[in-house]
């Protein structure tokens, strides 16, 4: 054992001694495992195994693939289920479309600057030439944004790594066979097999999922195997500098099983291992040049149509809420540095509603069109949402080198450079936090940014001409109350009736993304009317973040991403309510008695629980997601097949015939759904501390 691997063994002897019986206990003590095994050569002869799989296959590079560049970008982008897996394929469409975009640009540039450099020849011997030179060595933001840039640069986050994973043995062939030019043309497109975890989905039920996701993480990963390569790069090399990957994604649907089961069991073993590898230093306490901290990773789940979805996908979705929620509390409120335990299962969660599609929508299809064309847009709405947080990441020298006139223009609007950032990774940390929503619109024809504005925050619309799905991705209230205040803001040329929605009055951050196709659209009143309805909506907010992006839409467009408060609005209120109601309660005869009890446990002052916990069972049970199996006897069998499965995946971690972890471990507690209440009660109850 070398000197850098030494706080490894005091992370390991810690971890053994909080490790349990527990799933989380059990991750984490084989990852540390796992690490202390594998050298660091190991984890990035792996991780390099995974980058050359990512490369189109050519003929000219096909006979040398071990000199292949195994960069890979700042962002990684993570599809889980089908709903994931689709989201994603939209997300690598979009970003293959941006990129010939980008490259035609370049060389439209590359000839203007070829022709500029032979007139400037023919009129000046060497001063016009070298000036030239100066000029041409300065990236433009195209050349930041697809490639072509200094060495020195890191690989630039529109061309993410973008997986996708799902338990359906059809995944890789559906994904070929509706998206041949994606798997040919994407650069860092890849899929991630799970179908020797178990054939045919988790059925529905997010605890198959969660226990699928555990036991992927237990099974021994041999490092031959395409598992062994993918697991490197999302887990094992999570904070090392070789994974230049800072920025994740992962993709899913709450009311589904996949992907409400399995995401936020990767999303914590990532923070898990990042955790393990940071403590990785020499003993002088400084850090190796193999090793960085900085990892934030965004949740973006969608949420079940609040009016035509089934019972058990709201009962799935209040149970991804609750687990999240859960624990972010615990991590908010119990952190503990030496241990570096416990952590949250993504640093945010954005929610996107399948209700405002509903409503977007309205009659205008049929009902056998409805449903496709509903989850297609809110996939594409996602998308696009994500692809502008890729691109937000031009810089102040980005600004003054396309056009001088757009700073003088931000200051006079009354923004601040230090508030005008580029949405690095730390600054993305620290914006996101907690439940999100996303607000989107695009100009068209003169409207100012006031009106721009109130569209993002407005209920969703679907512009069948321009195919573009705009507005809230959550409604703050239900539907009819909202659209009579919508209304009356756009009457009253004002949108300071919203502030008194819990939605935009209790938000801790938001980030404001500004693009257009040229700067001078950037006109300084539509600078200044952004900044003042941010101030104006978010009086609670601590953190307010501004970007702008030059040249990658068509229209003007305002992104809004509002932290912290999306865990007070209905559709999420609702889904959490019931799956307690459904899963956790011990009679559901009182119904009315529980609703009662549970708004007042929200709305009064002190957090109080102890009426709403002896309501509760100590365990959640499955019946009311189970039900469309037939009968106990059904579900007894599936968990039998799950826990042989679990002993044959990894033999080494089974003592005495024993699974190594039990489909019981993985159900929700009923201090989970306490804490998750917990932190509800303490966004509700949090007021930003005044200045003096």
């Amino acid at each position: 054992m070398n000197a850098t691997e030494s706080t490894v063994s005091e992370s390991v002897s810690a971890a053994e001694q909080t490790a349990s019986r527990t799933p989380e206990g059990l991750i984490l003590a084989e990852i540390t495992n796992t690490i202390k095994q594998l050298n660091v050569e190991d984890i990035l002869q792996r991780l390099k195994a995974f980058a050359q799989s990512l490369k189109p296959h050519t003929r000219s590079s096909g006979a040398h693939r071990g000199d292949v560049d195994v960069a890979l970008p700042t962002v990684g982008i993570i599809g889980i289920g089908r709903c994931g897996t689709n989201i994603a394929i939209d997300l690598a469409n979009l970003v293959y479309e941006q990129r010939q975009i980008g490259i035609r640009e370049l060389s439209r540039r590359g000839r203007a600057m070829a022709k500029h450099q032979s007139t400037a020849g023919k009129t000046s011997e060497s001063g016009q030439t070298g000036s030239g030179k100066g000029k041409a060595g300065r990236p433009s933001f195209w050349e930041r944004l697809f490639g072509a840039k200094p060495d020195r640069d890191q690989v630039f986050l529109v061309d993410p790594v973008i997986l996708t994973a799902d338990l359906d043995g059809d995944t890789t062939q559906r994904i070929k066979v509706a998206n041949p030019t994606l798997t040919q043309g994407a650069l860092r497109f890849g899929i991630t097999e799970l179908d020797w975890l178990n054939r045919g989905g988790a059925g529905n039920i997010p605890v198959v999922g969660h226990y699928l996701g555990t036991l992927a993480l237990l099974a021994e990963a041999k490092a031959e195997t395409p598992w062994a390569r993918h697991r490197s790069y999302i887990v094992d090399s999570s904070g090392l500098a070789a994974n230049a990957s800072r920025l994740f994604f992962y993709l899913f649907s709450a009311g589904g099983g996949t992907g409400s089961g399995m995401a936020p069991v990767f999303g914590r073993a990532q923070q898990q291992a990042r955790m393990i590898n940071v403590k990785r230093q020499r003993p002088t306490g400084q850090s190796t040049r193999e090793y960085t901290e900085a990892l934030c990773s965004v949740g973006v789940t969608v949420l079940p149509d609040i009016l035509g979805s089934a019972h058990s996908q709201h009962y799935n979705a209040g149970r991804l809420l609750c687990e999240y929620l859960a624990s972010l509390n615990r991590f908010e409120q119990s952190f503990d540095p030496a241990t570096g335990m416990p952590l949250p299962t993504f640093s945010c969660l954005l929610l996107v509603s399948n209700t405002v599609v509903h409503h977007a929508l309205g009659e205008r299809f049929s009902s056998e069109v409805y449903s496709a064309k509903a989850e297609q847009l809110a996939n594409k709405y996602v998308a696009r949402q994500l692809f502008n947080l890729l691109t937000a990441q031009a810089l102040v020298e980005d600004y003054r080198i396309t056009d001088p006139k757009v700073i003088p223009a931000m200051n006079a609007a009354g923004i601040s450079l230090d508030d005008t950032t580029k949405l690095d990774i730390n600054d993305l940390e620290n914006s996101l936090s907690g439940t999100a929503v996303i607000g989107y619109a695009e100009q068209f024809g003169n409207e100012d940014f006031g009106q721009l504005f109130l569209r993002a925050v407005s209920p969703a619309s679907y512009n069948s001409e321009n195919e573009v799905f705009e507005g809230i991705s959550l409604l703050p209230t239900k539907f009819e109350d909202y659209q009579v205040t919508i209304e009356a803001c756009r009457k009253n040329n004002s949108i300071e009736q919203l502030r008194d929605f819990a939605l935009f009055g209790k938000a801790l951050s938001v980030v404001a993304i500004v693009s257009a196709p040229r700067s001078e659209l950037f006109e300084q009143y539509n600078l200044r009317k952004v900044h003042e309805n941010i101030e104006l909506l978010f009086p609670n907010a601590t953190i307010k973040r501004y970007a702008l992006i030059l040249g990658a839409s068509e229209n003007c467009s305002l992104t809004l991403i509002i932290s912290g408060s999306a865990c007070l609005v209905p559709d999420a209120l609702f889904a959490i309510r019931n799956y307690i109601f459904g899963c956790m309660l011990t009679d559901h005869r009182q119904q009315e008695h529980f609703t009662q009890v549970f708004n007042q446990l929200l709305s009064n002052p002190q957090f109080e629980p102890g009426e709403l916990a002896a309501m509760m069972r100590d365990k959640e049970s499955l019946d009311p997601v189970i039900v469309g199996m037939g009968s106990q006897g059904a579900w007894r069998r599936r968990k039998q097949e799950l826990e042989l499965r679990a002993q044959s995946l990894n033999p080494r971690t089974v003592p005495d015939g024993t699974p190594p972890v039990m489909v019981e471990d993985v159900l929700l507690s009923k201090q989970d759904v306490i804490e998750a209440l917990d932190y509800i009660h303490r966004v509700t109850s949090f007021q930003r501390p005044a200045t003096v």
